[in-house]
């Protein structure tokens, strides 16, 4: 918090950085994940127990929630300031600003107000004008990856985000009821494959972000904010999400145009995770709440494929 005093006037402004994306922190949720090797001997990873009697591994997983950055800079003065947000994000992010406490000012436009901001870009979001001698503000600041306007218009189904020709089970598909409750991850599909396993693009656009420099895994908490990760924003906006990625594997760099079947990183085992798979969903910010959305893979033969749990999944 910074307070300024003179005689006539003060001013004390504060700015809340809210946990992202959807920033309303969810409390842990129990949810049970099995784990097993089916007769060919692929780990399958799950939330229903396998049919058949086999050793399966029961473990209780929570939900959790990664926060972004955002910078807010005054362009203005003290007395009359100009809020702008920063976007260091290679893809656009939408940021709103809303009262905290506002008194004797004018809010231009009027607060809560919300602004897209480009990619790499500083957009004023806010002006705020004193309308007598004793004044002050205080604001809170949410930002969400991703433009609202954004349509998920895919131009062919996603391509299995590994090399041609291989073949992996899906653990957990949509509406997975151990972890995929969560609107972030609902329409997410968890693939088992060994670590070390190429991480292909299944789709072609610009890389948004990377996070590579964790190397371990585990159910502790305390790995919930520790998985590797690529971020992938495509052409109509929506976002394609590569997760636990293995640590110094990542190949491509934010800002990065990358085509579909680039080589994005090799899987791994990092962050909050009980055994080596990849987690993959397809993502859109429906207006300050990032959530997955449904999508289709491509089977061998061209035709589009809707992701189940059990089913094995074969990159033509």
């Amino acid at each position: 918090m910074a307070i300024m005093l003179n005689r006539y006037r003060w001013l004390a402004t504060t700015l809340l950085l809210a946990l992202l994306p959807g920033f309303h922190p969810q409390p842990a949720l129990a949810k049970k994940l099995y784990k097993y090797q089916d007769a060919q001997g692929a780990w399958i990873f799950t939330d229903k127990p396998p049919a058949a009697d086999v050793p399966v591994e029961v473990t209780a997983l929570p939900v959790s929630e990664t926060p972004i950055k955002i910078s807010i800079r005054n362009l203005g003065t003290p007395e009359a300031p100009i809020l702008a947000a920063i976007n260091d994000y290679y893809g656009p992010i939408e940021v709103e600003v809303s009262a905290e406490t506002i008194e004797n000012m004018r809010a231009e436009p009027p607060l809560p107000v919300r602004v897209v901001v480009p990619a790499r870009t500083e957009t004023v979001v806010v002006r705020l004008k004193p309308t007598g001698r004793r004044w002050r503000y205080g604001y809170q600041v949410q930002a969400v990856l991703g433009d609202p306007a954004a349509v998920h218009r895919p131009e062919q189904p996603y391509a299995p985000p590994f090399a041609s020709g291989q073949r992996f089970f899906i653990g957990q598909a949509f509406d997975g009821a151990f972890s995929h409750q969560h609107p972030q991850s609902r329409y997410a599909v968890d693939i088992g494959m060994p670590v070390g396993t190429p991480v292909r693009a299944a789709r072609a656009g610009v890389v948004m972000e990377v996070a590579g420099d964790f190397f371990d895994g585990g159910l502790d908490p305390k790995y919930q904010t520790r998985a590797n990760a690529v971020r992938v924003l495509h052409d109509d906006d929506s976002m394609a999400i590569y997760a636990h990625l293995h640590p110094d594997s990542i190949r491509v760099s934010p800002g990065q145009r990358v085509e579909r079947g680039a080589w994005l990183a090799n899987s791994g085992n990092t962050g909050f995770s009980s055994g080596p798979h990849l987690h993959f969903a397809i993502q859109r910010n429906v207006g300050m709440e990032l959530v997955s959305i449904p999508f289709e893979f491509a089977g061998v033969n061209g035709a589009a494929i809707t992701p189940v749990a059990g089913r094995l999944l074969i990159a033509p």
